[in-house]
């Protein structure tokens, strides 16, 4: 009987190891009211297409796509997620056993010379070896394994990075492409408006030969023309700048920039369906992230309370040695051993390390926290900034109109002598003024729906398709 005692103490420790009794149960909810709705509530189905393709512009989703697939930012958010990957397969690793073979050959001469001058004798020896060696630690309290959940949670929160970044880069990508129209548009304005000076120069010019006109309303003219003409260079360096920035985007440089031919700005359908802050649990690359980090540092918990207790390890040994490599089999020998370790006196580095682990769980939870506190804020945010625009460019337009009225009013007056030119002039600036402040005010409300799109998340972001070729191309290597 006493033979079996050992298999069965190591059949019984190896049925013990599928415990984990230090296993997290992730019950850690954000400390934030999830069930009210948004104060601005759109109702409807969230749809399965992509946002930016509500601006129905071909040329923005080429430039997305592209930056998407080369921009440096992907590139490197998807080589920490191939890092984080290798670290989860290196975690791993130990739940398995280990098996080393180790080998070698030895030749060896001696020999005499007699001092009768007679040849020397010479004794040849040779040994060859061969052996193999295992290793496997008994997870008995779940210590490996908590590892191993520590570093998959990590990569799954690097996974969420992945997502977070293509969403910073496809709306900074559309962003830049709205204010490099918004600046084409008052380029298109400008140069009207210069055109529309120089004629009321002519016409003023006229007006003061045929003594019709002082030369203080030709000066003054002169003055508004020149004014319009020295903003145009600005405008000229500013389009410019933002093909430079979209080209590094999109991943080239400004030496390559891409070809942009539309002109106006894009029209906006209506606001998305908004859901409930709870979706951003699932819709926001970024509160995944914080969720994942969360849960990673529960499983370090496990890992720091188990490597409190016993380790014990299991070692089998088996090696063959002979001066003959052809009967290299018919001398060898086994070892099976097992060993166990119990931490006694480490000046309390292990239970410093559970407290320390404890308090990165407290730090990982207010995070979480934060996060989806801040990306409500963000929602609520984009909400009613757009809300107010909207009513804004309603201000503006009608502010616009009542000066256009007034400027007629204004030219009727000075054309009939009721009136001097200066403030024919205050209302022309009026005029030209909230012609290019209202499309600013439109880009800016266009720039408010993209921000409305990225704080709202979703599932548009795996979609990516070189993401998803590289997912499965690197599924062999744990991917």
């Amino acid at each position: 009987m006493p033979k079996y005692i050992f298999p069965a103490l190591i059949l019984s420790i190896l049925l013990c190891s599928a415990c984990a009794p230090f296993a997290p149960t992730h019950t850690i909810q954000p400390q934030v009211r999830l069930d009210k709705p948004y104060s601005i509530q759109v109702a409807g189905q969230k749809s399965d297409k992509l946002w930016w393709e509500s601006f129905k512009s071909t040329e923005l989703n080429a430039l997305i796509e592209q930056a998407l697939s080369d921009n440096f930012s992907i590139t490197i958010a998807y080589a920490r997620l191939k890092q984080a990957s290798a670290n989860l397969e290196r975690a791993g690793a130990d739940l398995y056993p280990t098996l080393d073979i180790t080998g070698g050959a030895k030749a060896g001469r001696t020999g005499t010379k007699e001092n009768t001058g007679k040849p020397s004798y010479y004794d040849d020896t040779q040994q060859y070896k061969l052996g193999a060696a295992a290793a496997y630690e008994v997870d008995l309290w779940g210590r490996i394994e908590a590892q191993r959940s520590a570093s998959e949670q990590t990569f799954y929160a690097t996974r969420a990075d992945l997502d977070a970044a293509a969403v910073s880069i496809a709306a900074s990508v559309a962003e830049t492409w709205v204010d490099l129209l918004r600046v084409r548009e008052e380029i298109a304005i400008l140069n009207e408006q210069i055109e529309n000076n120089k004629k009321r120069l002519e016409f003023q010019e006229l007006r003061f030969i045929n003594g019709l006109a002082e030369s203080v309303d030709v000066l003054q003219q002169r003055q508004i023309l020149a004014s319009s003409q020295s903003e145009l260079p600005l405008l000229i360096a500013k389009e410019q700048v933002l093909l430079n920035a979209l080209s590094v985007l999109i991943g080239s440089t400004p030496l390559d920039r891409p070809t942009i031919i539309q002109k106006e700005l894009p029209k906006l359908i209506a606001l998305p369906p908004t859901g409930l802050p709870s979706d951003l649990l699932v819709n926001r690359p970024d509160v995944r992230s914080a969720g994942y980090q969360l849960f990673s540092a529960e499983w370090s918990v496990a890992e720091a309370r188990a490597n409190r207790l016993p380790q014990f390890t299991l070692n089998a040994d088996a090696a063959f040695s002979s001066s003959v490599a052809a009967v290299l089999f018919n001398n060898w020998a086994t070892t099976l051993a097992g060993n166990i370790m119990q931490p006694l006196l480490d000046g309390g580095l292990r239970a410093s390390e559970v407290a320390r682990t404890r308090a990165v769980v407290e730090e990982q939870a207010a995070l979480y926290s934060q996060t989806v506190s801040e990306a409500i804020q963000e929602v609520e945010d984009a909400l009613i900034n757009e809300e107010q625009q909207q009513e804004y460019l309603r201000l503006i337009a009608a502010q616009r109109d009542a000066t256009a009225k007034t400027l007629e009013d204004a030219q009727l007056r000075y054309l009939q002598g009721q009136s001097g030119y200066l403030p024919l002039l205050q209302e022309v600036l009026n005029v030209q003024s909230l012609e290019r402040q209202m499309i600013q005010q439109q880009a800016e409300l266009i720039k408010l729906r993209i921000s409305l799109y990225r704080a709202l998340g979703g599932g548009w972001t795996y979609s990516l398709a070189h993401v998803q070729k590289s997912s499965s191309d690197d599924q062999n290597e744990g991917i």
